[in-house]
């Protein structure tokens, strides 16, 4: 029998991490010394504690080791394991590799004044416009896959559409990970909605505060917050669902510094 210590040395793990895996009920002392009351470990336990170092290495809970270690050696259990953890891997890198990416682009626009292309806020009204749109609750990361169902139908069907695009977010908070989303693109004339995809009339709005920001849609916080303050100090209240105008887009442009959004908010006197 080895002592804690001892045992942490021989297999490279911490005392604490040992203590750790007895709290959870991973591995217990093989005994503990009824007089001192130092936690004694055997070296047949070292196989079973490289299984939990090998499935903390590769992404598992503490939950997710103890349902698994009883069935380490059937194959197809862990096999559906591993690709399951496998696909959230890959997803948690896509995200990284996102953040990466925005922390390059915002890094590259200091010298550009990156935070300060917005424009001033207008008040105008709106008309009514005809719109092929596609609605869905969707994460908030996947607008682009949405814009891309729609596009993709719009090609299909050789549907004439004009320019810009609209996205309205609806329900009484954000909800990032569950956001009611309507996209929708100007067209000519009405063709048959099917599959989600409908033709429909943009109402009007009487009353917009409305305001534009160019690059890339990092800008949309800092112009929704110029625009906030001035409907609060101009003694407005919102009165609708705010929505975007992507006047020029990827579709349109190639690079993000040549985006051109309007923010549109309907808007009543308080």
């Amino acid at each position: 029998m080895f002592k804690i210590g001892e045992f942490s040395k021989l297999v490279k793990v911490s005392a604490r991490m040992l203590r750790h895996y007895e709290a959870c009920g991973l591995l217990q002392p093989a005994e503990i010394d009824r007089f001192t009351g130092y936690r004694l470990y055997s070296a047949t336990q070292i196989p079973l504690l490289m299984r939990i170092v090998t499935l903390r290495d590769m992404g598992f809970g503490v939950e997710e080791i103890a349902e698994f270690l009883p069935n380490f050696h059937d194959a197809t259990i862990m096999k559906q394991a591993l690709e399951q953890k496998q696909h959230e891997v890959h997803a948690t890198i896509a995200a990284e590799q996102s953040k990466l990416e925005k922390i390059a682009e915002i890094s590259d626009n200091f010298e550009k004044e990156y935070f300060n292309m917005v424009y001033d806020v207008e008040l105008k009204s709106l008309q009514a416009e005809q719109v092929l749109s596609l609605r869905e609750t969707i994460p908030a990361e996947k607008e682009e896959a949405l814009w891309g169902k729609l596009w993709a139908f719009i090609a299909e069907n050789d549907v004439q559409h004009t320019g810009g695009g609209y996205s309205t977010y609806y329900g009484d908070e954000y909800e990032e990970h569950a956001v009611d989303t309507e996209i929708a693109v100007p067209v000519s004339e009405f063709g048959e909605s099917k599959g989600g995809f409908q033709y429909k009339e943009l109402p009007a709005i009487p009353q917009a505060a409305a305001i534009r920001f160019s690059g890339s849609y990092e800008g949309y916080a800092p112009a929704m917050g110029k625009l906030a303050l001035w409907i609060e100090q101009n003694g407005y209240e919102i009165c609708g669902t705010v929505r975007g105008f992507a006047i020029a887009s990827p579709t349109d442009v190639a690079s993000p510094a040549d985006y051109m959004t309007e923010l549109q908010v309907p808007i009543q006197k308080a």
